[in-house]
């Protein structure tokens, strides 16, 4: 679903969603959990553990629990990390690509 913004410039939809199969999973991008997540990307440690972390920042606890829960291959889950970068950040997914390979 796009974002729809008003004449006065609020926004009146727009939570970005992602797919895994045929589920849709709403993703938390206000700016509060925004920074957390931006915070936990600086660090150097491009791990499992840090790609946890943020998939528990932006999903909701059930939501994570049950992503956690299907153990996807090693590759599906950095590229699921890139499309929660993307979708918190508003970003095109490429331009999240470059950030995280620099």
């Amino acid at each position: 679903m796009a974002k729809m913004y008003t004449l006065d410039k609020k926004l009146l939809t727009g939570t970005p969603e992602i797919r895994i199969g045929e589920k849709l999973y709403p993703v938390d991008d206000r700016e509060k959990t925004v920074k957390k997540i931006m915070a936990v990307c600086e660090r150097d440690d491009k791990t499992a553990d840090m790609i946890a972390e943020v998939f528990r920042l932006a999903f909701a606890p059930n939501d994570f629990k049950e992503i956690d829960g299907m153990n996807m291959p090693w590759a599906a889950y950095q590229q699921l990390f890139e499309l929660v970068v993307s979708a918190v950040t508003g970003e095109e997914q490429g331009e999240s690509e470059e950030r995280f390979q620099q």
